[in-house]
């Protein structure tokens, strides 16, 4: 629970003391199983198991008084309640998780079947709960059934460590909000041969560049010049109006779809099936349709017209909206946001204020332009 509290809320990671004591009952119980397995000894453990299995636990009551009975009850019965409790309470966090963070069955299939998205903490949780189910399994009286056959408690041992294996590998990802099957293939970053090393780097600078922050990406930038003794210089025109931006995006054609251009077929996307007015748009949606890669995506907005892809797309649905304004005074901005690609209102008031500087009202009534 702490790990998920963790990757879920990362700037609220104090943990409180119920969390720790949720950690702690089980080591004490664990602690003290194993001081009194030492006190009583191996063999004396194991004749009171094997007379407790073959006799039922009922059996232990003649061993009542003594040490081993003491370890009995720690080790089996209180160890297994609190196990089964805690394992119990935290599918109830799973559940209320799952809901507050929209996990979804139709995600983590297109994550492993077509290449997808899914959240980082989703992943988690799909390696988490046949790992607990299996840890319940154990916890519970139902153990002596998976051990009974040597075949069971194999097959049980090779599940465990797989699901383990899992966790471990997502936790690789905890940073990332978001992670791929092909973001996650190039975790190990030295692992690739002499031939693929150049792309294999280069895709993983992509990744990385796609990730950071506008601030970080000058730092890397500056320090890349530096190294390289290269001076990199802005453009001493100044950055293009955000109407112009829009007009040159929203100038091609729908014929230079065929045309084996990146740019027109990325103008195309935009202007002849107007993909900007998808609420939820993404850059793998677009590098997806363009058969290319997202990093390649977001370096072709920035070269073109100098703003990130995020900034692009709301600057192409802000201008949608204007006139869309304009020709629906009277519109609610519910309506404007769903028919101009926001995702809600209170979204678009502030993209809108956000892009031009005043409100969506204001903008109207201090507009002076004619309908198109």
């Amino acid at each position: 629970i702490m790990y998920l509290k963790k990757i879920t809320k990362p700037y609220n990671r104090i943990p409180t003391p119920i969390e720790l004591l949720w950690t702690a009952i089980p080591i004490i119980l664990f602690t003290a199983s194993l001081v009194l397995y030492l006190i009583c000894g191996e063999e004396s453990v194991s004749d009171m198991m094997v007379k407790t299995l073959s006799e039922g636990y009922g059996a232990i009551t003649a061993y009542e008084g003594e040490v081993l009975y003491f370890y009995f009850i720690v080790s089996s019965v209180a160890f297994r309640t609190v196990m089964t409790v805690e394992i119990l309470w935290f599918a109830v966090f799973i559940i209320i998780l799952s809901i507050k963070e929209k996990y979804r069955l139709g995600n983590l299939s297109r994550y492993l079947f077509k290449g997808g998205s899914v959240k980082t903490s989703g992943l988690s949780v799909a390696a988490i709960l046949p790992m607990y189910f299996l840890l319940l399994l154990k916890c519970t009286f139902v153990r002596e059934i998976i051990f009974a056959e040597s075949g069971y408690t194999i097959a049980y041992s090779i599940l465990m460590a797989f699901f383990i294996l899992c966790f471990a590998y997502n936790s690789i990802f905890a940073s990332k909000e978001m992670i791929s099957r092909k973001e996650m293939k190039r975790a190990f970053r030295y692992n690739y041969s002499v031939r693929n090393k150049s792309q294999s780097a280069e895709d993983m600078i992509g990744d990385l560049l796609a990730d950071a922050k506008p601030d970080s990406k000058k730092r890397i930038f500056d320090k890349l010049a530096e190294e390289l003794h290269i001076a990199i210089t802005k453009s001493a025109n100044p950055a293009p109006e955000r109407n112009t931006i829009a007009e040159q995006v929203l100038s091609s054609s729908p014929e230079s779809w065929g045309q084996d251009k990146m740019l027109d077929r990325f103008r195309h996307l935009m202007k002849g099936e107007k993909l900007f007015l998808q609420p939820r748009l993404t850059l793998d949606d677009v590098a997806e349709k363009l058969g290319t890669n997202k990093f390649y995506v977001s370096k072709l907005v920035n070269n073109t017209y100098d703003m990130g892809f995020p900034e692009l797309i709301n600057t192409l649905r802000v201008d949608y909206a204007e006139q869309y304004i304009l020709k629906h005074r009277d519109a609610k901005q519910e309506e404007i946001a769903r028919n101009c690609g926001f995702i809600s209102a209170s979204s678009f008031n502030t993209i809108f204020k956000k892009v031009t500087g005043t409100t969506p009202k204001v903008w109207l009534a201090q507009s002076s332009h004619h309908v198109i």
